[in-house]
């Protein structure tokens, strides 16, 4: 009797000793596995798109305007519109990709701005 207590106490021990801050030892794998699944997840499509476009994170106007998404925006939405018509989008086009940097207002508030 006092034999299958002791194993009894010695199980509970054993159940006691594989726990790690109140969980099971397996559960403690099994999310440290997955913290190495979602970093792996997260960090290594980004060290690719690093190392493919050699770290560089953005274009210059002439490099931009080379891109094959420039070119079909281009020729193809603005290939049909009238002389006057295509020139303005072209201007509103060049106005968001390059005139504002850095300035994140619009010219309206920026003219609202000015009269005040």
């Amino acid at each position: 009797m006092a034999s299958k207590r002791e194993a009894e106490e010695a199980a509970k021990q054993e159940i006691l000793r594989r726990k790690q801050h109140g969980v099971p030892i397996g559960t403690a794998l099994l999310r440290s596995r997955m913290v190495w699944v979602y970093t792996a997840l997260i960090a290594v499509p980004t060290f690719l798109a690093f190392a493919f476009t050699g770290g560089r994170t953005e274009l210059s106007k002439e490099e931009l305007m080379n891109t094959d998404a420039y070119k079909r925006l281009r020729h193809g939405k603005l290939a049909l519109a009238n002389k006057e018509d295509r020139a303005e989008r072209v201007g509103k086009i060049n106005e968001v990709l390059f005139e504002t940097k850095g300035e994140f207002r619009h010219q309206w508030a920026r003219k609202r701005e000015g009269e005040k």
